[in-house]
């Protein structure tokens, strides 16, 4: 890494950091004589992190025969740097996912994470590595070096960022041209002053060139870096536009690196995107309905059976599912207006069907035009963004966040009831009125929300999505005109 690329690195002091819980796992753990009690107890402090790491410990990635119930058991079963690891894991994108970085999207950047550390679990297993949570750990943290470039470069990153398209090779180029080192170099410095086991190094280091810093030595650390590096090409099936080019990649490295053909690349990716729709959730992270990635793993599958085409013809390939980037916010990476239309028109259909409630919320920020008219829009897509980080956060399966225009989202909620809306609704409000979100001044800024609300019940019934999202927007209006932040249901006095 270049001297002054390092220096920046080292002054700067809004870099990401080992939360306070990940930090008193690895000194308990670093002992000689620990007691696994501790450990158990460390992550128990905090029940939202014990509920998550019990939740990963019993989903299909780890594919055990009995329940795991309590972070003692899973202590027990997998082993005391297994588990660490999954709370390291747990604890940092809760700690990263809120970070704006000028030119990348939040939502994007997590998702492509979660997609590749299923993708590595998948791979480590399948190659038999000893700690395939290392795999795991590396996969989801390949990119974290986006999140430092960004907080010590500014818009001179987020402009190469915005250049490269979504590229991830095309933008390690950039950044090498541009900086003398690329985002897994500087991921790898910032893991390692973190103090997170080797393993993990070597996946971030060599997340796009899995040879980097192989001394050929040892083989289960060129295996880790090649399940990393692979990873990140499964991930970019479900999250780039051009299917065809991301799968035609994905074949070459995985039979370049594991010899893998096309039956098992395809049935790799089924299984990714299985442990995906599994996993999401517990990281908070909106990656995609399993009808949405069956899209997907079908338009690949056409191009990995024929890649060529008839005659040499192109493959046609299905239209784009819902999750392509032409049904999501450029800026923010949620679903946009039409997907959110389409979106509440099924689940108005279903609600209506099967008698159970559906919940809108319409959010507006209200002081967005005032920021923007005293410090430019780049302040503006800043708040954006972050806003749209934190309405996006705890969304169950079904749920949706989108942006629905200019500076309004709309939170579609299915079966939530009036009473349940109204808690929703006020914690969205109180969420962004509590934090400090950095919109590229010297100081963070704290705004606040308007919610307006509507619920369809067999109190208030609607025919059809477009009487809902007028009711929504009525209520939207009144919590404005009653003097903001706020919320308001429909129907209310």
């Amino acid at each position: 890494m270049q001297a002054n690329l390092k220096t920046r690195l080292e002054e700067c002091k809004t870099l990401p950091v080992l939360p306070a819980v990940a930090v008193n796992v690895l000194r308990l753990t670093q002992r000689e004589n620990f007691d696994i009690q501790d450990v158990a107890k460390a992550i128990g402090s905090n029940p939202a992190l014990a509920t998550k790491v019990i939740g990963l410990v019993n989903s299909s990635l780890f594919g055990l025969r009995q329940e795991v119930r309590t972070v003692s058991h899973a202590l027990i079963l997998l082993g005391i740097d297994a588990v660490r690891t999954i709370a390291l894991s747990f604890s940092l994108v809760q700690d990263m996912r809120n970070r704006v970085t000028p030119g990348l999207s939040p939502l994007r950047f997590w998702q492509r994470a979660i997609f590749a550390a299923g993708a590595a679990q998948e791979l480590a297993r399948q190659e038999a590595l000893r700690h395939p949570e290392e795999a795991f750990l590396g996969a989801l943290l390949q990119d974290v070096g986006m999140l430092a470039l960004g907080q010590i470069l500014g818009e001179e990153y987020g402009a190469l960022v915005t250049k490269a398209r979504g590229d991830h090779e095309r933008l390690t180029e950039l950044e090498t041209q541009a900086f003398g080192s690329d985002h897994a170099e500087v991921g790898r410095w910032l893991v390692a002053n973190w103090h997170l086991p080797e393993a993990v190094r070597v996946g971030v280091g060599g997340s796009h060139d899995p040879a980097r810093w192989q001394t050929g030595k040892n083989a289960s650390a060129q295996t880790l870096a090649r399940v990393v590096a692979l990873s990140g090409v499964i991930a970019d099936l479900w999250i780039r536009a051009e299917t065809r080019e991301a799968t035609r990649l994905l074949c070459t490295r995985a039979r370049e690196f594991f010899g893998l053909d096309a039956l098992r690349v395809e049935k790799l990716l089924t299984r990714v995107a299985q442990a995906t729709v599994e996993i999401s959730p517990l990281f908070e992270i909106q990656a995609g309905t399993a009808d949405e990635l069956d899209a997907i793993l079908q338009r690949a599958s056409l191009v990995i059976h024929n890649p060529k085409g008839e005659g040499g013809a192109p493959v046609e390939e299905p239209p784009a599912p819902a999750v392509a980037p032409v049904r999501l916010d450029p800026l923010t990476g949620l679903p946009n207006r039409a997907r959110l239309s389409e979106y509440m028109g099924e689940q108005l259909a279903f609600a209506q069907k099967a008698g159970i409630p559906l919940t809108v919320l319409a959010c507006e920020i209200d002081q967005l035009a005032t920021l923007v008219d005293a410090f430019g829009q780049p302040s503006g897509d800043r708040a954006l963004i972050g806003v749209a980080g934190l309405l996006s956060e705890r969304l169950r399966y079904r749920d949706m966040a989108g942006r629905d225009g200019p500076d309004t989202y709309l939170l579609i909620l299915p079966d939530t009831p009036p009473q349940g809306a109204l808690v929703v609704a006020e914690r969205l409000r109180r969420r962004i009125a509590d934090t400090a979100l950095d919109v590229g001044l010297r100081d963070p800024v704290h705004l606040t929300l308007s919610v307006g609300c509507v619920t369809f019940d067999e109190t208030a019934t609607f025919g059809d999505p477009e009487d809902l999202r007028f009711a929504v927007e009525d209520a939207l209006g009144r919590a404005r005109r009653a003097g903001r932040n706020r919320v308001v249901s429909f129907g209310t006095a």
